[in-house]
């Protein structure tokens, strides 16, 4: 079946879906920068497997044809396998999950066969004790387990996601870089580097790490990079097998210039903008009301026709969508 991807009016097509599966106020973790995805708490029910399925199955006709679930944690959801099988079943091209790693030593190949793609792991740190300061759990090494356990399901490649913070963690990439080439390099799991997103201002202040200073080091050190302007991610291949790749999206215009993703909130809401929390577009009560498909389908592209970059671009940043740019790399 032909289906045509759904462009907002700033020119950018969504075709990509992140569902949060459960409140961030229910995670097993108390990570100290987490933005709760930018939802508020809320009375409303949970969104159902059957219901997941449904939203999934419309906006499948409309172009999305990537789906990450999210949460909070979603493997703290019982459904979580039911939930990735009847998604699979609409004939996705991808389906990931972003995890801090709970259950996935358990259930990593289960759900390698009901169709999960891959999984993008948090790891900040490989100190206990920052573990212990950045989380508020002393879990590490169940992090590590988990990320071993998802690669040898083959959920690869497995992106190990580190925010970087301001004296905390900040000294640790080094570490990290051989962590990664000791599960396989990019072979098997690409490290994601973050730059910390705004919650307010005085946690920001004192945390925020530019990382300006880890894309020279990567420059100084990788044999070829590429960044696409879909997603705005200089990728940079280094001469020992490691992959980084860098995520930067704070006042960086060309980051949200490129946004392809529409997000669903674990209350049943389109929330087309992560940053802002005045844009949510409720599906769930009507669709619990006994709304047909041209409801939410009307529901859904009116969160569409409301999408804007958060960082507006300048005119001379402009480019064309779905170009691969090459980023100098001076190791010899």
């Amino acid at each position: 079946m032909y289906v045509m991807s759904l462009k907002d009016s700033y020119g950018r097509y969504v075709t990509q879906a992140r569902i949060s599966l459960n409140s961030s106020s229910t995670c097993n973790y108390s990570c100290n920068f987490c933005h709760k995805e930018g939802i508020e708490e809320s009375e409303s029910g949970i969104i159902t497997s059957k219901e997941i399925e449904r939203v999934v199955t419309i906006l499948s006709n409309f172009g999305i044809n990537k789906i990450k679930l999210t949460g909070g944690e979603p493997m703290l959801r019982r459904d979580i396998a039911e939930i990735v099988e009847r998604i699979s079943s609409i004939g996705l091209k991808e389906i990931s999950l972003t995890t801090n790693g709970t259950n996935l030593v358990k259930y990593a190949r289960d759900l390698k066969s009901r169709g999960l793609n891959r999984v993008n792991i948090s790891l900040h740190t490989l100190n206990d004790k920052t573990f212990k300061t950045i989380t508020g759990v002393d879990k590490l090494n169940q992090t590590i387990k988990a990320i071993e356990a998802s690669i040898d399901a083959n959920l690869i490649p497995v992106k190990i996601n580190t925010t970087l913070l301001r004296g905390i963690n900040n000294d640790e990439l080094d570490d990290l870089i051989e962590f990664s080439r000791g599960l396989g390099g990019g072979k098997t799991n690409i490290l994601q580097i973050i730059e910390l997103v705004y919650t307010h201002q005085d946690y920001f202040t004192k945390y925020h790490f530019p990382l300006n200073s880890i894309e020279d080091y990567l420059k100084r050190n990788c044999f070829t990079s590429t960044e696409s302007t879909m997603r705005r991610r200089p990728k940079y291949e280094l001469s020992n097998g490691v992959t980084v790749e860098i995520v930067k999206p704070m006042h960086n215009s060309l980051f949200c210039n490129g946004c392809d993703r529409l997000r669903i909130t674990y209350d049943g809401k389109f929330k087309p903008c992560l940053l802002r929390s005045d844009n949510t577009f409720d599906f769930l009560t009507p669709m619990r009301n006994g709304a047909d498909d041209s409801r939410i389908i009307e529901i859904f592209k009116k969160s569409i026709a409301i999408r804007e970059p958060f960082f507006k671009a300048n005119d001379n940043e402009t480019s064309t969508f779905g170009t691969i740019y090459s980023h100098e790399c001076t190791h010899i």
